[in-house]
C-alpha cells in the first residue's frame, strides 16, 4: 500500500456545466445554502494539462457544506482546464476527491510509478523537482493575480480509466486556502 501521508478529506469536487443550475436544483434539494461563488482566472502558461502548458482560462467555482462535507462545484467558462476536458469526455458528475497531505513532495514521491500528475501548476510536472513549487506563495490565483500556487495537484492512476481524479493539497499551506475560502472547506486536523 502506498503511503501518501493523507490527513483528511478537504472536499468533493463536482464538474458541472452550470453552477447556478446545480445550486438551484440539487443544492436546494439537499438544503445547501450559503454557497461561496467565485470566478478564478489563470494566465497563459501558469497551468499544465497532461504535461502541456495551457493558455489563459477562467472557471466559476462554488463551495458549500453538506453534513460536515465540503463540496466544490467547478464550471469551466473559458480556456482549457482539467474540468473542461473532463466534461467533454465524461460529462457532469464527481470530478475529484481532494485530500490534505502532510507533505506534497513526499506524496508525489509515493505516487512514483502508480499515477500521473495530470493537472497542476506548470512547474510541477513529473519528473521535475517539486520541493520549491510545493511551498506555494501568496493568495490563490483569483482575479488577475498570478502567484505560484504550487501546493496542489491532480493525479490519475496509470493505465486505468478512473471515473474521478485525486487532488492533493499540501497541509503546510492550508492558511493560504483558508484565507480564500474561509470555513467553506474542511481543513487538516491538527
Amino acid at each position: 500500500m502506498t503511503d501518501l501521508g493523507l490527513l483528511n478529506l478537504c472536499h468533493v469536487g463536482i464538474a458541472v456545466p452550470s453552477v447556478e443550475e446545480f445550486t438551484r436544483s440539487w443544492g436546494a434539494l439537499l438544503g445547501v445554502s450559503g454557497w461561496l461563488v467565485q470566478e478564478i482566472e489563470h494566465p497563459a502558461g501558469l497551468l499544465q494539462l497532461h504535461g502541456e502548458r495551457q493558455g489563459p482560462s477562467r472557471s466559476r467555482i462554488a463551495m458549500g457544506r453538506l453534513a460536515g462535507t465540503a463540496i466544490e462545484l467547478v464550471e469551466p467558462l473559458d480556456g482549457r482546464t482539467r474540468t473542461s476536458a473532463w466534461l467533454e469526455t465524461r460529462g457532469p458528475g464527481i470530478h475529484h476527491l481532494a485530500f490534505w497531505v502532510a507533505d506534497l513532495d513526499r506524496a508525489v514521491a509515493a505516487l512514483a510509478d502508480h499515477a500521473d500528475i495530470t493537472y497542476s501548476p506548470a512547474a510541477r510536472t513529473q519528473p521535475a523537482p517539486v520541493s520549491a513549487v510545493a511551498r506555494g506563495r501568496g493568495p490563490l490565483p483569483l482575479g488577475t493575480q498570478a502567484p505560484d500556487p504550487g501546493f496542489w495537484l491532480y493525479a490519475e492512476p496509470r493505465g486505468g480509466q478512473a471515473s474521478w481524479c485525486l487532488e492533493l493539497l499540501d497541509a503546510r499551506r492550508a492558511d493560504v486556502v483558508r484565507a480564500t475560502f474561509g470555513d467553506h472547506l474542511v481543513y487538516p486536523v491538527s
